[in-house]
């Protein structure tokens, strides 16, 4: 009888372990059924052996031209605002390498690389017309890389609330970024389906909504974040770049401080951003810096009437001196 307990023990633990198995298998199938392959419209443009997804609406100069923060989805953040701009002004939005409905990134494209892509596009759709760059979070950064070459015709750049290129160093203990573990989890995560099998049980109000729940479960996603932590560039400071853009017309749109009034984690930075801010308005001698009212970081989803309204008056500046000049 002794010998006999451990030997149904035993049994017992491995009819346990084959039902956890066996339905592990069937969840991850069920999740591989509802993860549904989303066709987004556009048109592609090919860049060093990738396609990039890109979607312009409207006709004429100047063209607004978009580009989307750290980890965010360019449909989601300006597919609304695009809608509501005018339909005499070109606007254009795209998917960077790893986001949407352009291939993977490699894992080690690093910000030039990105702005040498956004600066191919943006030639490629616009050619020599007039250009209005506007830029939220860490596509600031990207965005000032490709006007510091100077080879577009740009008129004006919009940023909202840009990343700094100094930031971490900056906010160091205080808001510090991404760790690798993040990192290491997405690359995990994918592999034994944890997301994946949790989403099965979700409800989803929108189509979008589920695709982006699916991405940042995805390896594209874990590539885009070891793009993000393998790159030593990125924290260089704004004055190693001998940035300059002389009369360049720049809008420097932040958040607004009282609107983290209640957040612990973002309240003790809100004083060192705004002081990089400034620094970033301060590469132009024609600049402005705005605090958009009620507006966190996220500022196209919270105001996007605000940025709206500003493409539309800086399109309006461009525009009229080349009418102008034809009376």
């Amino acid at each position: 009888m002794t010998l006999s307990k451990p030997r149904i023990f035993s049994n017992k633990l491995t009819l346990t372990l084959a039902v956890i198995l066996m339905c592990y298998a069937l969840l991850r199938v069920i999740a591989l059924f509802q993860h549904q392959t989303v066709t987004l419209p556009g048109d592609y443009f090919s860049y060093h052996q990738k396609e990039v997804r890109y979607l312009c609406k409207g006709e004429g100069a100047p063209y607004v031209f978009f580009e989307t923060g750290f980890g965010s989805d360019s449909e989601q953040t300006w597919s609304a605002i695009v809608d509501k701009l005018p339909s005499n002004i070109t606007a254009c939005y795209y998917d960077r390498l790893g986001h949407g409905g352009s291939d993977d990134v490699p894992r080690t494209f690093t910000t030039d690389d990105k702005a040498k892509l956004q600066e191919a596009l943006i030639q490629h759709v616009a050619g020599d017309n007039p250009v209005i760059l506007v830029a939220a979070s860490y596509g600031g950064i990207i965005a000032r890389r490709t006007i510091a070459r100077a080879k577009l015709n740009l008129a004006a750049l919009i940023l909202l609330d840009s990343a700094h290129e100094n930031q971490h160093a900056v906010m160091r203990g205080k808001l510090d970024p991404i760790p690798d573990f993040v990192k290491y989890w997405h690359y995990v995560d994918p592999i034994i389906g944890i997301s994946d099998i949790k989403n099965i049980f979700k409800h989803y109000d929108s189509p979008i909504a589920q695709r982006l729940d699916q991405y940042y479960s995805s390896l594209s996603y874990a590539y885009v974040l070891s793009t993000y932590r393998n790159e030593k560039g990125f924290y260089t400071p704004l004055e190693e770049f001998n940035y300059d853009f002389g009369q360049l017309k720049m809008l420097v749109l932040s958040h607004d401080k009282e609107a983290y009034a209640n957040n612990p984690r973002f309240s003790v930075v809100v004083d060192d951003w705004e002081e990089m801010q400034k620094s970033i308005a301060e590469l132009s001698a024609n600049s402005e810096h705005i605090v958009v009212k009620g507006a966190t970081h996220n500022i196209p989803g919270d105001a996007p009437e605000v940025v709206i309204d500003k493409i539309t008056e800086t399109a309006s500046m461009v525009v009229q001196p080349r009418q102008t000049q034809k009376l």
